[in-house]
């Protein structure tokens, strides 16, 4: 196992790879998945993935300042 550092884009592939394996996991012995979970599922997924675009934002910015400095 590695580390990565918490906030990261990695961090936050990884998070969704774990939700995918456990929804599958579920799925194998329910055969529904009750709305209330799904919605929860689907909020959480949307907020990793808001963040997501915000290290990716903050990432193209210092790259852009790197760029600009050179």
């Amino acid at each position: 196992m590695f580390e990565v550092e918490r906030g990261s884009v990695e961090e936050a592939i990884m998070i969704l790879q774990n939700l995918g394996l456990k929804v599958n996991e579920y799925e194998k012995m329910n055969s529904m998945i009750p709305v209330e979970k799904y919605k929860e599922l689907l909020e959480f997924t949307i907020a990793v993935a808001r963040k997501t675009n915000e290290v990716t934002v903050t990432i193209d910015e210092m790259m852009d300042d790197i760029a600009t400095k050179m």
